[in-house]
């Protein structure tokens, strides 16, 4: 993953925190805190505070919770317009300060402060239009706004998009305060002495499953459910203390569990139906926590399935990876990196432990009244062979009706004219990022090569071979390749990275095909003639496009209902539900010929546009500038 640097002359915030005292930086960083209201210092100055956060403060210990940053003014009005979380402060020559043995930014008179909010900074795919002339919208001194160089505005909107999932997940500021009381311990005054020494015993940072949040550190007291032990020094823990946080993984109970792919990633959670049976608890009460030596190698050793464990210092933490869940991190101490920080607690009758084994059997004892196991005469007769094969039949028939039925419709609702792709938009297709308008394939081709030329200082030009950008089009589909349906999984190229891959992936995960996904679409512009072949032609109306499908965007184009691919030569069930899920996406086109008109709808989906080096003995290197050829991939695009 590429490292996103502060532009030349800034400081990144966590290197911030060693700056000595006095000393004036440079920062940018992600709002993660701001004040409600600015309030009257005893100097009769108004004074306002927020904390900043970037992609290295995020990720160390100490600054964790953002760098903050105070402005003090006579008139209120000249305090900066920081207004919510996710805002994208840019601050110059600002003092590095301690105040009450914490790092704070001190701004002074000659600090210069830009505010970008959240709203109006875009994603890096879409960020070509501000590579120009072209400012972001922010706040601030005119001339101050002038001096804003692309370097700083890049790092902005990569920035931003860095951050963005670490953002949405944090609490809402102005319910921060009321989430604190509700997770604070409830001692009544008259509370017991001995709950008072027990939990000044836990620490400060003691918390139960069920308060753990995204972005804290924690002293955890749980049960072992289960140890796996990876390659390379690592571990993966998973824990209970019979509390419920449903910001964790969901481990569906028996009576729940279906056919369908699930979530999650411990027994086949991420890839199909489990191998073996997950024993409990279920729902949200299972905490995964991973560890790195020196803590793996002790819980590898030394820590069974039932024990009863502290884990110190976890760093809990939401992955910016689609569908991530709270996890807890435990890495090697800074200060100490021999120090172990997983106890075995061999006491069982700490209040703690008490507290959970009361738990535990409350839980087990609940599941049992109301889901008692069943005897061997209520167990559903086992179904035979040939009535299974039936069932199957049947439903993919009725499947197959129904998909029937949308197809002739798309060839009257809505059509004008008698052309179905004048209609509306096939409503079984979900494209992201729904805010940015759609571009014509003409534009996105480029044949002028209007937005592909670069000039030079001296006012010569040169075309670039591609761009990084992303767009949406309205478009339909009007050939694909390879023709023969079962080419569509191939086997997958030699690796050439050395990722770890665990056991616990291997044993249970079925998301790691033997076979991937590979093939091409051909798009035309919404709207356009239903031909039956592919033409050369200028005419906007007939601009046509390939994209090209790698197995992970196919995998979002399939969704949850096609398999991990296998051949599909010996796999004839999968083969048809390909078949079933394309003739969504493309109508008749598979069994069109002759001159039969087209049956699909028209439908929005999002193109990336990236480049490919050839090969030095390729004779078509030549013909393209610089040796890269200009390519093109859907994205962001689902069958439902």
């Amino acid at each position: 993953m590429t490292v996103i640097e502060p532009p030349k002359g800034y400081t990144d915030l966590h290197a911030a925190y060693s700056v000595p005292d006095n000393q004036f930086v440079n920062l940018i960083g992600v709002t993660v805190d701001v004040m409600p209201a600015p309030t009257v210092a005893k100097t009769g100055q108004h004074m306002m505070s927020f904390k900043l956060m970037d992609h290295r403060i995020r990720d160390s210990y100490n600054g964790s919770t953002g760098l903050q940053v105070r402005f003090f003014k006579a008139d209120r009005e000249s305090l900066p317009t920081v207004r919510s979380q996710g805002d994208v402060v840019l601050l110059r020559t600002i003092k590095m300060s301690t105040y009450s043995g914490q790092r704070i930014a001190l701004a002074s008179w000659s600090t210069v402060v830009l505010v970008f909010p959240a709203v109006s900074i875009p994603e890096p795919g879409f960020s070509i239009a501000f590579q120009g002339t072209r400012r972001l919208n922010c706040h601030g001194v005119e001339k101050d706004i002038d001096s804003l160089t692309l370097a700083e505005q890049d790092y902005v909107i990569r920035l931003r998009a860095e951050l963005k999932s670490t953002i949405e997940q944090m609490p809402d500021p102005t319910t921060a305060d009321l989430t604190r009381k509700r997770l604070a311990p409830n001692l009544p005054p008259s509370a017991p002495a001995e709950k008072h020494a027990r939990l000044s015993a836990s620490g400060s940072k003691y918390q139960m499953v069920s308060e753990l949040r995204h972005r804290v550190f924690a002293d955890i007291r749980a049960q072992v459910v289960k140890r796996f032990a990876n390659q390379y020094g690592s571990c993966e823990l998973y824990v209970t203390d019979y509390t419920a946080n449903n910001a964790m993984w969901y481990y569906t109970p028996p009576e729940e569990d279906t056919d369908k792919e699930r979530d999650g990633d411990m027994f086949g959670y991420s890839g199909g139906p489990a191998k073996r049976t997950f024993p409990g608890p279920y729902g949200w009460l299972v905490l995964k926590v991973h560890l790195k030596d020196p803590h793996a190698t002790h819980v590898n050793t030394k820590v069974n399935e039932g024990d009863f464990v502290l884990l110190r210092n976890v760093k809990m933490k939401i992955r910016a990876t689609e569908g991530a869940k709270l996890e807890g991190d435990m890495w090697p101490d800074d200060r100490n990196p021999d120090r172990v920080h997983v106890i075995k607690l061999l006491n069982h009758d700490l209040p703690e432990i008490r507290e959970i084994i009361d738990r535990k059997n409350k839980y087990w004892a609940s599941r049992e009244k109301l889901h008692p196991p069943k005897r061997l005469e209520d167990a559903p007769r086992k179904m035979t062979r040939a009535e299974r094969k039936k069932e199957k039949k049947e439903k993919r028939q009725r499947k197959r009706v129904e998909e029937r039925a949308v197809a002739a419709a798309a060839r009257t609702d809505g059509a004008v004219d008698g052309n179905p792709t004048r209609g509306t938009l096939n409503k079984h297709i979900r494209c992201s990022h729904q805010d940015v308008q759609t571009t014509s394939l003409r534009d996105i081709l480029d044949p002028d090569n209007t937005r592909h030329t670069n000039t030079l200082p001296d006012g010569r030009t040169y075309p670039l071979p591609f761009i990084n950008a992303k767009y949406r089009a309205r478009v339909r589909v009007v050939d694909y390749e390879p023709k023969p349906l079962e080419d569509f999984a191939v086997h997958p190229l030699p690796a050439d990275s050395d990722v770890e891959m665990s056991p616990l992936d291997a044993a249970y995960d079925a998301s790691s095909p033997k076979l991937e996904w590979f093939f091409t679409l051909v798009l035309e512009e919404a709207g356009a003639s239903s031909s039956s072949t592919i033409t050369t032609t200028t005419d906007p109306e007939q601009q046509r496009i390939k994209v090209h499908f790698q197995h992970e965007d196919a995998q979002y184009l399939f969704g949850n209902d096609i398999d991990d691919p296998q051949d599909l030569r010996t796999n004839p069930q999968l083969l048809a539900k390909l078949k079933e899920k394309l003739f969504t996406l493309w109508g008749n086109l598979e069994e069109k010929d002759g001159d039969t008109a087209l049956s699909n709808r028209p439908f929005e989906c999002c193109i990336a546009e990236y480049g490919v080096e050839m090969d030095a003995d390729d004779p078509e290197r030549g013909q393209v500038p610089f040796g890269w050829k200009r390519l093109y991939r859907m994205f962001g695009t689902t069958i439902l």
